[in-house]
């Protein structure tokens, strides 16, 4: 008695379909995991990159702006005289630091931060040279398209002596203690029109002191 033997070398054409058909859907899904973890992961990352620009600009101001490659700061800790600019009603939307000044060019050196269209900008003038154009503290410029400042408050910190005795205050009343508030926002999802876009925000307080 004899057996027939058959060879079975490779797919059938059902068979093929079927495994197209599977790799095409795990593929699908592999796609959407993907799409949905890099969205996740980029509203992370903004939101962290705004926490920490904007925690940047606080130090920036407090500690000062470094000049001459970072030897001399200009900033509310060293300053010599602090001035609240823009001011209503005892609030102002930024704030012109005088430096002590330690070389004969620098006696008329100053720097300023202060909010404008949504940006905190800083002008300074530094061995007796202006700026020519406002510099751009935060956002960054290339940023700008996904952070806004929304808010920019600069107050004298202890205008009643709740912190400070008012006997240390400088000639006209000159600030020693400045509260400072900002709140910033980014984009995490673009709206399609009428729906509008969606942020995710931050809003710090802080105080300041001229040593």
């Amino acid at each position: 008695m004899f057996m027939t033997l058959k060879r079975n070398d490779g797919l059938s054409l059902i068979e093929l379909i079927a495994v197209l058909a599977m790799s095409t859907i795990l593929i699908l899904i592999s796609a959407v995991g993907v799409s949905v973890f890099y969205k996740r992961y980029k509203i992370t990352s903004d939101f962290i990159a705004l926490q920490t620009e904007a925690m940047n600009c606080l130090q920036t101001i407090r500690n000062g702006y470094g000049f001459n490659r970072g030897e001399e700061f200009y900033g509310v800790a060293n300053a010599k005289e602090l001035e609240i600019i823009g001011t209503v009603w005892g609030v102002g939307t930024g704030v012109r630091i005088t430096p002590p000044s330690s070389k004969p060019q620098q006696r008329s050196d100053w720097v300023s931060f202060y909010l404008e269209d949504g940006v905190i900008r800083m002008d300074y003038m530094y061995n007796g040279i202006g700026l020519n154009s406002p510099k751009y503290i935060f956002p960054a410029r290339e940023d700008r398209d996904k952070i806004q400042v929304t808010r920019f408050v600069v107050s004298d910190g202890n205008s009643q002596g709740d912190i400070l005795s008012l006997d240390t205050f400088q000639p006209k009343d000159l600030p020693i203690l400045l509260r400072v508030e900002l709140d910033a926002r980014v984009v995490i999802r673009k709206g399609v029109r009428p729906a509008p876009d969606e942020y995710k925000t931050i809003s710090y307080s802080t105080y300041m002191v001229k040593k």
